[in-house]
């Protein structure tokens, strides 16, 4: 089945139901039966410029209407849609043609097709294609960066899509299954916000998007009612801040889950008391998708813990050699999901290196306890080591983060003129803060060797598609700072 024929079936069944909103854009929202003549005038479009089935289409394209129509439509055509971040080239994947609404930032690109809303426009006819896609042809791939910031691609077939969708009714608990008007604004380009679009649109529901001016969507959450929400604790907390500061706001929310980092208790115990008792944390990836799942009322009273593993799913602590090691140690973490990957496109040595023995080597460091809760203590490449005291910056960064007046902070190691490493914190302030005071805080909390060698104030963190830190980045974007203390 092409995974494109249930959201095509429910275009049949509710043509005048809001199938997308993106507040602010050219067409604010898209009924079901807008959208099946959408997909196929992109179908048709796809066909006239020669894209074949099979082909890897890239699409970097800024209006999300037109790029959610036509990702399905290159699906739905039997092409492998995949969403880039720009116009560098990724290493081991090159698209056949790619398709852009900004054709100007591609101008030393090969293979640029500009596409406008014209695309969408016609009779709405299906596209005279003979095949549109076996089961198990590839129909998506999509980027993944984790802790490197560099891009790999996921490759997914119809059938692998098909299940995860299936997956999502039930992993996410009867809320989620159950909710008609759901706002992500992790974006289609992301795993999370792709499948969550599928998974909506698939049972009829209406999927809203952030649009042009990210403050429209305040209003929509009122007017539309809508009931359920996928964000990132980053985000989380800069809807927390505008909802606190204006009462007469109402919230419509049925449930929040919070993904793509860890989410703090502080922010939680805030959240669930300004927006939405049932907040719930995800832990997955794309290579795994959804690994652990619970509500952050439970989950914030242990620190760590990420969510209750999802049945069928198994992970392992292990040593550096691959030894399984006993309940509670923390370990290098493997996991093992009918719903994985098994490689990266075009790259098999980083295959080899994440992908063994039928697991997926996450990066992550924990272990579970003895309930089934995932515990993640911190990254196994992004720890610092600090006058021979191995931290977390994870850790750091929430007990920073925890501090009145600090919205959000970042950490990572520099060395002194003496060589030797020390901890430099880059902070985003709610209002004026004391450096004595969150130095003196911080080192209550953390090893001796651990205190903050420097603190710097910026306007905002280098953030990724999912809310991920660029942590490759913090170095420049310390050097440029210009409020040193």
């Amino acid at each position: 089945m092409n995974i494109v024929e249930p959201i095509l079936f429910q275009c049949k069944l509710n043509p005048l139901s809001t199938a997308i909103c993106v507040p602010g854009s050219k067409f604010g929202s898209v009924r079901y039966g807008m959208l099946e003549a959408f997909v196929h005038n992109v179908a048709r479009n796809a066909v006239k410029f020669g894209i074949l089935p099979g082909n890897v289409v890239g699409t970097y394209i800024t209006d999300t209407v037109l790029h959610s129509a036509i990702v399905l439509g290159l699906m739905h055509v039997g092409a492998t849609s995949l969403s880039l971040r720009g116009p560098k080239p990724i290493a081991g994947i090159t698209p056949d043609v790619t398709l852009t609404d900004v054709p100007h930032t591609f101008h030393d690109s090969d293979g640029v097709l500009a596409v406008d809303h014209s695309w969408l426009e016609g009779e709405g006819a299906a596209a005279p294609v003979a095949a549109r896609g076996d089961n198990d042809d590839v129909c998506r791939i999509i980027l993944t960066s984790g802790s490197t910031g560099i891009s790999k691609g996921v490759a997914f077939s119809h059938r692998m899509l098909a299940a995860r969708t299936a997956y999502y009714m039930y992993s996410r608990g009867p809320r989620s299954a159950h909710c008609a008007r759901f706002f992500c604004d992790l974006g289609i380009a992301t795993s999370p916000g792709f499948n969550y679009t599928l998974s909506i649109l698939s049972r009829g529901g209406t999927i809203f998007f952030l649009g042009p001016d990210p403050a429209d969507i305040l209003q929509v959450i009122d007017l539309h009612k809508i009931e359920g929400m996928a964000t990132t604790p980053y985000s989380l907390g800069e809807y927390l801040k505008f909802f606190e500061g204006d009462n007469a706001f109402e919230v419509s929310f049925d449930h929040i889950i919070c993904q793509g980092a860890m989410l703090s208790a502080p922010l939680s115990q805030r959240a669930r008391a300004r927006l939405c008792q049932n907040l719930y944390t995800s832990y997955g990836s794309t290579e795994t998708t959804t690994v652990a799942f619970g509500p952050a009322s439970t989950l914030e009273k242990q620190p760590g813990a990420v969510g209750y593993l999802q049945p069928g799913v198994v992970v392992e602590a292990t040593d550096g050699s691959g030894k399984v090691l006993p309940p509670l140690r923390d370990g290098v973490l493997r996991i093992h999901s009918e719903h994985m990957a098994t490689e990266y496109v075009g790259d098999p040595e980083t295959s080899q290196a994440f992908f063994r023995d039928g697991f997926f080597y996450s990066g992550d460091v924990g272990h579970l306890t003895p309930d089934g809760v995932l515990v993640i203590t911190r990254r196994e490449k992004t720890a610092l080591n600090i006058g021979g005291d191995t931290v977390s910056p994870e850790l750091v960064e929430e007990i920073v983060r925890s501090f009145s007046g600090i919205r959000d902070a970042a950490v990572f190691a520099a060395p002194n003129a003496l060589g030797i490493a020390e901890i430099h914190a880059l902070i985003v302030e709610l209002s004026s803060i004391d450096d004595t005071a969150l130095r003196k805080y911080c080192a209550q909390r953390l090893p001796p060797s651990c205190g903050l060698a420097r603190i710097l104030r910026v306007d905002a963190l280098p953030r990724g598609g999912q809310g991920k830190l660029e942590r490759h980045r913090l170095p420049q974007i310390a050097a440029a700072a210009t409020k040193p203390n």
